[in-house]
């Protein structure tokens, strides 16, 4: 039934795609202006590797860098995201601006809201010389960051620039300088290389921590250090429009980590090793009346961990967490009618094994249970709005939808990949909501926005898969806003 239902929206997606290709090609009305970008994606996995400290559960969490799955999450935290976050459209917007803030929050549940601010400023005092500064704060449940990066790009030549930025954040262990050379500029193509080393302080710092601690100081109870020391190198090309045609790519490689972690409370020291890469795609043609493009993303973590010898620690195991989505958009505009439609297909892999795994995932009971799970989920936003593109009232209906499509066997109760889902509890089979938002455009620059969400499924299953045998059918489905300026 599940297979039926994705195979149907996945058809009527392409049927919309299809229609704003025929229909855009022979109506009057400007040019839609509408390009994408995965830069704004590629920012938000680099926060995770350069402010590791501020993820869900620090700098020793047992479950992943990206944090695929926590307990803490609702059924409907993806789809949530995909919900309040900016569209790649509006990322590309952020990205061109010289100076630019903006703001998302949500409602997760019944106590928090998911928030986003970034902010950004580049400062040119000549043409040789520039100072850059940008702001990320997000609360979301997989991470609680206030981070900034403080960044100085010299001119060389041409076209060529060099460049270093620096991560700034409380934590003293976690701060990262990055060195860069790119040729090129983003609005006329341009390709990348970095080199970031992460945590550079972290070791001196740890040592100053362990000498601080004795029996009226415990505050650093919890030491490490480093015997390889993580960097990351990265690479990013977007080209220029060619025959209306762009092509963004990008990658970054952290390389292989080894620390030593030590709880000084009863000698249950470990080692953790860690590989890290990410990879993403872009392929776009923009026509005057819509924009088509396909798209590539790809996180990829694995974890070691071992106790030290004659160690008291507990667990022995490895966690790998991978995800892979490819992409599908269009969008096309009539006078002050905007259409979008949104296509993603996932292969995510989140797999725990060893000798002795965690035994404290589950919320109301211990119990060690390695998993081997596999996904294939389905995610839909398609959005029509009339905006126009000067000032005016903006307004909007939207539909999005998540089919998380487990591909684990069946249990007795037929539940697909249930000892999972009995860990975690955050596994609907389908999520969909219709979401109406209106809001004020004050200028092409700025805008604000605040949406509302009909939940469609009701909530009548639990994140196990199984149907809820108590609760009233819900129909709210949380609310949002945004804000969008740059100057």
């Amino acid at each position: 039934m599940n297979n039926w239902v994705s195979s149907r929206v996945i058809f009527l997606s392409v049927l919309v795609v299809a229609f704003q290709l025929s229909s855009f090609n022979t109506a009057s009305g400007q040019d839609s202006t509408s390009t994408a970008t995965l830069l704004g994606w590629e920012q938000r996995i680099q926060n995770f590797m350069l402010d590791r400290s501020n993820n869900y559960g620090g700098t020793h969490f047992n479950r992943g860098l990206f944090r695929e799955h926590l307990n803490e999450m609702s059924p409907e935290h993806t789809l949530d995201l995909i919900t309040y976050r900016f569209t790649l459209f509006q990322d590309y917007d952020f990205e061109q601006a010289e100076n630019a803030y903006r703001m998302t929050t949500g409602s997760l549940n019944a106590t928090d809201f998911a928030v986003e601010n970034t902010i950004k400023s580049d400062i040119i005092f000549n043409n040789k010389n520039q100072v850059s500064i940008g702001g990320y704060h997000a609360e979301n449940i997989r991470t609680n960051r206030f981070l900034f990066h403080l960044g100085y790009t010299r001119n060389i030549t041409g076209k060529h620039y060099l460049g270093v930025s620096h991560t700034l954040s409380q934590e003293k262990a976690d701060l990262d300088a990055t060195f860069f050379y790119r040729y090129g500029n983003f609005d006329d193509g341009m390709i990348e290389v970095s080199a970031s080393i992460l945590d550079w302080g972290s070791n001196v710092v740890q040592d100053l921590a362990k000498d601080s601690r004795n029996k009226w100081n415990k505050r650093y109870e919890v030491t490490h250090q480093y015997s390889n020391s993580p960097e990351l190198f990265s690479l990013k090309y977007t080209s220029s429009q060619s025959n209306r045609l762009k092509v963004e790519f990008m990658g970054g490689l952290q390389t292989y980590s080894r620390k030593r972690v030590e709880v000084h409370a009863d000698t249950s020291n470990y080692i953790d090793e860690e590989w890290v890469h990410y990879l993403g795609g872009l392929v776009e043609y923009d026509h005057p009346l819509f924009t088509v493009g396909l798209t590539y993303q790809r996180t990829f973590s694995k974890l070691k961990r071992k106790p030290t010898l004659n160690s008291n620690y507990d667990l022995n195991f490895g966690n790998w967490q991978i995800t892979n989505q490819l992409g599908l958009y269009a969008t096309g505009r009539i006078n002050s009618f905007v259409l979008e439609q949104w296509l993603w297909y996932g292969h995510d892999t989140d797999r725990l094994q060893g000798e002795k795994v965690p035994g404290d995932l589950r919320r109301h009971s211990f119990e060690r249970v390695p998993f081997d799970y596999l996904e294939e989920p389905i995610s839909v936003k398609s959005r029509l709005f009339y905006d126009p593109v000067d000032t005016g009232l903006r307004t909007g209906l939207e539909f999005h939808a998540e089919y998380s499509r487990p591909q684990g066997e069946k249990a007795p109760n037929g539940v697909r990949s249930f000892e999972f889902r009995r860990t975690y509890s955050i596994v609907r089979d389908y999520n969909a909501r219709f979401t109406y938002s209106i809001g004020y455009r004050f200028s092409p620059r700025f805008y604000l926005l605040a949406g509302i969400s009909y939940d469609i499924d009701k909530d009548q299953q639990t994140g196990r898969g199984t149907q809820k045998v108590i609760g009233d059918p819900t129909w709210f489905d949380g609310g949002f806003g945004r804000l969008s300026i740059s100057w």
